[in-house]
Parts: structure tokens; C-alpha cells; sequence
């Protein structure tokens, strides 16, 4: 899979808070009210989801090649599907 294509369908699917990462943020900061956070802190933690959630759609990419069919409520796996399927990959 190209990079490039994961990272633009990754990009509008954070823009919602879809994955819960801002969500989960703003909650740790709730929970501990005089935490100064450090903003390197939360720019590591959205690169490692970034990463985790990369390695998890090739995973998912080379198993639907193998056959497995997704539940159409996973909207991130489809629209990597049908991206990667509209450029010919």
C-alpha cells in the first residue's frame, strides 16, 4: 500500500476523532489537573497511534487479499479498501 494514500485517508478520519486519540488526551488531562503537559508528549503519542493503526491496515489489507470480509461498520478499513482498489494496488 502507498503511504501516501493511507496518510490522506488517515488525515480525514482524525479530523472527525475518529480513532478517540483527542478524546483520550483530553480525558488524561481531566484526570490529572496539574500535569503540565509538554506538547513533544502528545505529538509522540499521536505518532505512535499513527504507526500502530499503519501496521494494523496492512495487516487487514493482506487479509481481505486472503478472502476475510469486514464488517461494513469498520468505515476506516473500507475507505483504505476502496482506496487502494481505485488506484490498482
Amino acid at each position: 500500500m502507498d503511504k501516501n494514500i493511507f496518510n490522506r485517508v488517515y488525515a480525514k478520519f482524525e479530523k472527525k476523532d475518529y480513532f478517540g486519540n483527542k478524546e483520550y488526551i483530553r480525558l488524561r488531562l481531566k484526570e490529572n489537573p496539574g500535569y503540565i503537559v509538554k506538547p513533544g508528549e502528545i505529538k509522540a503519542y499521536l505518532k505512535n497511534q499513527k504507526n500502530k493503526s499503519y501496521t494494523s491496515t496492512i495487516e487487514r489489507l493482506s487479509e481481505y487479499k486472503a478472502g476475510k470480509v469486514y464488517p461494513q461498520r469498520e468505515k476506516f478499513t473500507w475507505a483504505i479498501i476502496k482506496e487502494v482498489i481505485k488506484k490498482g494496488l
